[in-house]
Order: structure tokens, then sequence, then C-alpha cells
């Protein structure tokens, strides 16, 4: 019969943080990579092109501009900044540093997308992201049994050990 484990990192909570934090940042960093990544035409493979997220964006903003009343420059600083906000903020969650800060970033990006979509005439992607807002919420509530992280290392980087205590 094996013994029950105290061990956090093996319970339950801490693999449902875990799991939530790996979907989550791997969700907003390929919504962030398919901005940039281009098919290489000489070659087979694909590229990090910058000029093809400005184009992806530009579409995007010309939609909002034709169906919303959101301004133009407002419009448009947002899709300079969105394509590199979820890159960083997807790397840092499943990196998990910051975490806390970095999840609450995220559910931020998603309601910001959420609230452009409510916008448009056939709004059904909104309720997605209404899907991907609870699961943040859920990565939220669980992350006080966040494992896997850089947070953890840098949190047994500046631990005091039993012996120095006494």
């Amino acid at each position: 019969m094996s013994e029950p484990t105290n061990n956090r990192d093996f319970k339950g909570e801490a693999w449902a943080c875990f799991f939530l934090r790996m979907w989550i940042g791997m969700r907003l960093m390929l919504a962030g990579l398919t901005k940039f990544l281009s098919k290489n035409e000489e070659e087979t493979g694909w590229i990090f092109d910058k000029e093809k997220a400005g184009k992806v964006m530009g579409s995007i903003t010309e939609t909002m501009k034709a169906n919303t009343a959101i301004p133009e420059n407002m419009l448009n600083s947002y899709a300079l900044v969105l394509p590199w906000a979820l890159l960083i903020v997807g790397a840092t969650v499943m990196l998990g540093l910051f975490t806390r800060i970095s999840l609450f970033l995220a559910g931020g990006l998603v309601l910001s997308l959420s609230f452009g979509l409510m916008l448009l005439p056939d709004d059904t992607a909104a309720v997605e992201r209404g899907v991907e807002i609870i699961v943040v919420g859920l990565a939220l509530m669980t992350v006080k049994h966040n494992t896997g992280a850089v947070d953890n290392l840098i949190g047994l980087a500046f631990s005091k050990d039993d012996d120095e205590e006494n």
C-alpha cells in the first residue's frame, strides 16, 4: 500500500493550475504567432514576418472600422500592440513568471478581444472568449497551488533553509 504524500506538487489542484496555465499560454502565444508567421516560398519553412502582422491586423482593423464606432486611432494602436501582447503574456503564463499578474493580463487581453467582438453584428465569437475568461478565472482560483513555474524557482532561491531560521 502506498503512503499518502504531503508534497504539494502532486496534488490535483497543482496539476489543475499547471494544465490551465499551459492551455492559456499556448492559446495566447499561438494566437500571437499566427499574426507573424508566413510561409517562406523559397524554402519549405516558416518565417517570423513583422510585416505580415501589420497586414493581418490591418484587415481586422478594417472590419472593426466598418462595423463599430471605435475611433480609428484607438483601433490602430490596439492592432499594433495586440500581437506582441499575445506573445509576451502567453509566454509568461506558460513559464509561470509573475503568474498572478500574467494571468490577470491574460484575462484583460481576452476581455478586450471580447469587447471588440461584441460590437460586431455576428458576435458569436464573443461567446468563445467567454469560455476563455472562465478558464483564466479557474487558473487564478488555483494559482495558490501553482507548480512547475519560474515563480517557484525564484521562491526557492530566496527562501531560508530550516537551519537558517534557528
